[in-house]
């Protein structure tokens, strides 16, 4: 009986939770172009299995017996990775309350894996729960949206500036890989692109904001977009100041974006080596963060059909490479959600007792406003 009943909490809690972060609306989407892309990524991983299936299963068999202790180290450094989130998510956005502990920040990432997971967020998932947790404990909203997108410049300009020097490095052959080189240069124009449209954005807002003023005066869906980004200019402006204001003053916190990235990245490389799949390193931070930008295509399992191809362009075995992204997937993912469980029950056990005195006062308590600020960030 008591077995029963602990079971039935967590999973209670999870599905009240998901009413109280989920966005009360969603736009209409047609649904037919999402349709086409699963159709298309599953005859894909179709083609690709019924080519590789006998490798895949032989290499899963071998490493299963064979490679324990690489699991163990591949766990490792995954808790390494998430240790780096908690550590720059506490320093770049918790403090916006002095009252929340490292404990808190830690069962916001946790909880945000598995409401990643778990949860009908609309996409929205880690941060979306971020969001609800802080406003819950009265962060304003506009404080909120500054610090959670410095954070996420901070985090994604390691991403950017990796995918720059590793796609430099293999382009122009500093780095020699059997296959792909062109890949070097695909990853270099996306990263130096992405750099310099944010660098302008920043840097000359004046001129970024008459722009879209002229595009804003018109109609369609041009005009709409236009305008909705003028209106977020001043808030996107004010994260920047505060990233660089971080950056100036460095903080031993801020090298959580480096370990969130770099121990995540020795996942997959164990994970190969576990699967005797042997590249550079530069090739293998190019496929990382070529594959994982698969992850935008609104297709399940987008991700690791990314790394696969990148890891396969680059010169991998077709097979191994299958083996140890999946691997790889398993312990990144469903590592931190097991425990992620955990957080998310008492997180949200938490914000129920801070809103409780709140209730018996007659005062409302704060909105959530995920959907607005994840979208934003």
């Amino acid at each position: 009986m008591q077995l029963s009943m602990s079971i039935r909490l967590p999973i209670g809690s999870v599905r009240s939770l998901a009413g109280e972060i989920a966005p009360a609306t969603a736009p209409a989407r047609r649904a037919w172009p999402r349709r086409l892309l699963i159709l298309a990524g599953v005859g894909a991983v179709a083609i690709l299995g019924r080519a590789h299936v006998g490798e895949f299963v032989h290499e899963m068999s071998r490493v299963l017996h064979v490679n324990w202790h690489l699991v163990v180290l591949a766990a490792a450094l995954e808790t390494g990775s998430v240790t780096g989130y908690v550590l720059l998510l506490h320093r770049m956005v918790s403090r916006a309350n002095p009252r929340l502990r490292l404990l808190d920040s830690y069962d916001m990432t946790l909880a945000g894996a598995a409401a990643t997971r778990l949860l009908p967020t609309a996409g929205l998932g880690g941060v979306a729960l971020t969001v609800w947790a802080l406003r819950a404990r009265g962060v304003r909203a506009k404080d909120l949206a500054e610090r959670l997108i410095a954070f996420l410049l901070v985090l994604y300009g390691v991403y950017m500036a990796a995918l720059l020097a590793s796609g430099v490095a293999v382009a122009i052959g500093w780095v020699h890989v059997s296959a792909g080189q062109g890949l070097g240069l695909v990853g270099a124009g996306v990263a130096g692109g992405i750099l310099a449209l944010v660098g302008i954005a920043f840097t000359a807002p004046g001129r970024v904001a008459s722009v879209l003023g002229r595009l804003g005066e018109g109609s369609g869906r041009v005009g709409s977009i236009s305008r909705h980004a003028a209106a977020r200019l001043p808030v996107l402006g004010a994260a920047a100041a505060r990233a660089w204001s971080e950056l100036r003053r460095p903080h031993p916190a801020l090298l959580g974006a480096l370990a969130w990235w770099a121990f995540d990245i020795g996942v997959l490389a164990t994970m190969l080596h576990a699967f005797d799949v042997r590249l550079s390193l530069a090739a293998l931070v190019l496929a990382y963060f070529l594959g994982t930008m698969f992850n935008m295509l609104p297709v399940p399992g987008s991700l690791s059909g990314g790394l696969v191809a990148s890891l396969v362009a680059l010169g991998a075995p077709a097979g191994a490479a299958i083996a140890a992204v999946l691997s790889y997937r398993a312990l990144a993912v469903w590592l931190p959600a097991g425990p992620g469980v955990v957080s998310l029950v008492r997180l949200r056990s938490s914000v129920a007792a801070r809103r409780e005195p709140s209730k018996r006062r007659g005062t409302p308590a704060p909105r959530s406003a995920a959907p607005q600020i994840a979208v934003a960030a």
